[in-house]
């Protein structure tokens, strides 16, 4: 793979390489891109693996190379690194900014806001941070909304006027990228930049990609099967309750500490109350609703409502000249108008529309039905030399690699390269199938699969990660498992993932109750890890309105969705649930699917040749002879978790 990567590099193009958990994935293109002479950008899919790669992989890679004559160190701004160096960059939401964390300081001083417990840990932490990224913050659980009142996005940056410039962490992060010749950033950012990239050359700005992610000549994109859903989260848009309840409070503020007339503060109580309305009209509903629909018949008439109020705040602001603030505010005010009448006037052809009331948080938004076009305009173009590789990137049949390559605007010459497996799964892993529990949408499903779930996690000694389709089932899941099991349960959103997971292997046999970020880039060798379970098949669902855009384009070209789309994607997406077992070759461990769909459908056939030819176990007894031979009956007793 590093030869394959090194030729890429070398010569420009695209390839895809699906590269199968073991073969040491990271350091294969990590080696040749520090050894190219070029500057390469890295994307993840997740900031997990971005700060693995960072906190673990490139640290020990250093090693190496100090070994062969060459330095390598993460870069720093002061000079010291006079070999290669490296630098990660993450969203502006994930760093501390240094000039609203001094004014939410001063509002608390003044009594002005409601004290969060966690915000003593925040503090502490923000006076003795190097680099104020948010994932040092392990003690402040990701749900907490603590952190946002003081994190640097970009709607409420100031920008070079700003008191704080130049001690930035943004500004650090961006300025030690720049003098790096290896750039970590994740998918999210890069195509958050290429989203931005594109939009500004339809306006014809003539924006340079390196704004913000450093010009470069080569891309490396890991975990490549997520990139098309995750481009068509960015080239889109959206307008939530979230956004303009900031807006409100930001603005508000804004007016409290200026001797302004009331006038301007009656304006944004009237914007934010005609946006409220627009959301008042959504529903609470399980998912989302496409637009336009008879129930939001009253959407377009609130709409237009608020897009008059929200021009004439932003109208005002902008009279607010020499003011970053006000600037700010002003632009964040069009930035919502402008949304609003995009998402709910519902024209372009080429996008879905829809709306949805999740928690406490609704939201309209638009995403592009296909995102190929987009990608090969605004991605390949971009980088002399592009590699994109996962350990799921093919499926079954002639032309393995066409799936993925099609729904990312791969350019037809696009070399491929699959490579086969360092593992003998047939000694190493086992498949538990259960073909008697109620189908998914049966009666009693959840319950069933809990149950069966905890027997197995009984069997096995514990060491299990609980893999959901849904946050409503892990949450019901974990509400009877901590009362029955006598092993730690862990839930996913409790602490940052990185903690979870060092939590989850100082604590083994410890249990892991996840949902879609823990299905890949995840890595547990070892025996603290003995079982993954997976609750159901995971199909998209087809009442999601971006999904079923999707398939009612392929079905008007006569195309069958099932075939075409929704199994691929469904298998690919088993497959990397099927990854987080297997990681080295001492590795021994079940993988236990509780949808009886696998076993009683014809389609499931697709599902299990799909995966590594491990033994097949159907039922209990079976698989608790399998799992006594290779070691994993519950022979070590953890103790007993007290309540908390």
């Amino acid at each position: 793979m590093a030869e394959r990567v090194a030729a890429r590099l070398k010569s420009g193009g695209v390839s895809a390489i699906e590269a199968p958990t073991g073969i040491g994935k990271t350091l294969a293109y990590l080696v040749p891109s520090l050894l190219s002479g070029k500057r390469v950008v890295v994307s993840t899919h997740t900031k997990t693996l971005q700060d693995q790669i960072v906190a673990k992989d490139l640290p020990r890679l250093a090693l190496a190379f100090a070994a062969g004559g060459l330095e390598l160190a993460r870069a720093d701004l002061e000079g010291r690194v006079r070999g290669l160096r490296y630098a990660p960059m993450k969203g502006r939401s994930n760093y501390l900014c240094l000039e609203r964390l001094e004014k939410r300081n001063r509002q608390g001083r003044l009594g002005f806001v409601r004290e969060d417990p966690l915000w003593g840990r925040i503090e502490r932490w923000a006076q003795r941070t190097q680099r104020g990224d948010r994932a040092e913050l392990v003690d402040v659980p990701e749900e907490s909304g603590a952190f946002g009142e003081v994190d640097g996005r970009a709607e409420t940056c100031l920008g070079s006027r700003c008191p704080a410039y130049e001690k930035c962490f943004v500004v650090r992060m961006r300025r030690e990228a720049a003098e790096s010749d290896l750039v970590i950033v994740n998918h999210h950012l890069l195509l958050a930049d290429l989203a931005m990239r594109a939009e500004a050359a339809l306006a014809g700005e003539g924006r340079s990609f390196g704004a913000v992610i450093p010009t470069s000549d080569a891309l490396i994109v890991d975990e490549a099967h997520a990139l098309e859903e995750i481009a068509s989260d960015h080239f889109g848009g959206d307008v939530s309750s979230h956004k303009l309840a900031r807006l409100s409070r930001d603005a508000l503020q804004w007016i409290s500490e200026r001797e302004i007339a009331p006038l301007l503060a009656e304006q944004v109580i009237e914007a934010v109350a005609r946006t409220e309305a627009v959301f008042d009209t959504i529903p609470a509903s399980a998912g989302r609703i496409r637009l336009p629909s008879p129930e939001l018949d009253r959407l377009p008439e609130r709409a237009a409502k608020a897009e008059i109020a929200l021009e004439a705040l932003t109208m005002s602001l902008e009279g607010h000249i020499k003011d970053p603030t006000a600037e700010g505010l002003a632009r964040r005010a069009k930035q919502l108008s402008d949304s609003l009448r995009f998402v709910v006037s519902a024209q372009g052809d080429e996008y879905v529309y829809w709306a949805e009331r999740r928690d406490k948080t609704a939201r309209l938004g638009a995403a592009p039905i296909e995102v190929s076009s987009l990608l090969a305009e605004a991605l390949y173009p971009i980088f002399p030399a592009v590699v994109m590789t996962s350990a799921t990137l093919a499926v079954e049949g002639p032309r393995p690699f066409a799936y993925f390559l099609e729904r990312v605007g791969a350019p037809e010459a696009t070399h491929t390269l699959r490579l086969d497996t360092p593992f003998s799964y047939a000694e190493q892993a086992a498949i538990y199938t259960a073909s008697d529990l109620p189908p998914p949408d049966g009666s009693g499903h959840i319950g069933a699969v809990i149950d069966r779930g905890r027997q197995l996690i009984e069997r096995v000694g514990g060491g299990a990660f609980f893999l959901f389709t849904s946050h409503r089932a892990m949450s019901e899941a974990a509400s009877v498992l901590r009362k029955q099991l006598r092993f730690p349960v862990l839930v996913q959103g409790e602490a940052p993932k990185m903690r979870l997971i060092e939590e989850f292997v100082a604590r083994a046999p410890a249990v892991l109750l996840a949902t879609a970020s823990f299905w890949e880039g995840v890595d547990v060798p070892g025996d603290p890890l003995r079982l993954v379970m997976i609750d159901r098949l995971p199909f998209a669902s087809p009442g999601d309105p971006v999904v079923a855009a999707r398939i009612a384009r392929l079905e008007s070209r006569g195309e069958g969705a099932f075939e075409a789309y929704q199994i691929p994607q469904a298998v690919l997406r088993l497959r990397q649930g099927f990854g987080r077992l297997v990681r080295r070759k001492t590795d021994r461990g079940v993988v236990a699917i509780l949808d009886s769909r696998v076993t009683s459908k014809a389609y499931g056939r697709r599902f299990l040749d799909a995966l590594p030819p491990a033994t097949r176990l159907h039922d209990l007894d079976a698989l608790g002879r399998w799992a006594d031979a290779h070691g994993l009956g519950p022979v070590r007793r953890a103790p007993l978790v007290p309540e908390t």
